[in-house]
């Protein structure tokens, strides 16, 4: 009984924001291809110039798809290619039109764990 509470108290963490990562026990694991995708190359090469980039950052400086380059954070993320680093506010644009909510967006790095060298990408 005490290690479901120790896990609730860890998935509340991973909730507020308070832990970067999900428990190891609830990470999928993620079908990782050898090959990356011409989006994910330029998603990580992006990230590799800027050092630390958000999803808008790479949609701003490469113009591409919003959900898009999200979905494949996300995927670079679970096959352990890209970090979270922390939340970061969202960014305030004059459009009052723009979706999106209010919630913060993360900041993501490249991994050291995914093993790939990034001048390869």
């Amino acid at each position: 009984m005490l290690m479901n509470k120790m896990l609730e108290f860890e998935r509340l963490q991973y909730k507020l924001g308070n832990r970067i990562d999900r428990p190891p026990c609830d990470k999928r694991k993620e079908y990782v291809k050898n090959d990356l995708t011409s989006q994910q190359k330029i998603i990580l090469q992006t990230i590799n110039q800027l050092g630390e980039a958000t999803a808008n950052d790479v949609v701003k400086k490469k113009n591409l798809n919003s959900n898009s380059v999200s979905a494949q954070l996300t995927h670079l993320f679970n096959s352990n290619l890209v970090e979270k680093v922390k939340r970061v506010p969202p960014p305030k644009d004059g459009n009052k039109k723009a979706k999106g909510g209010s919630a913060g967006c993360w900041l993501y790095r490249l991994s050291a764990v995914g093993g790939r060298d990034p001048n390869i990408i």
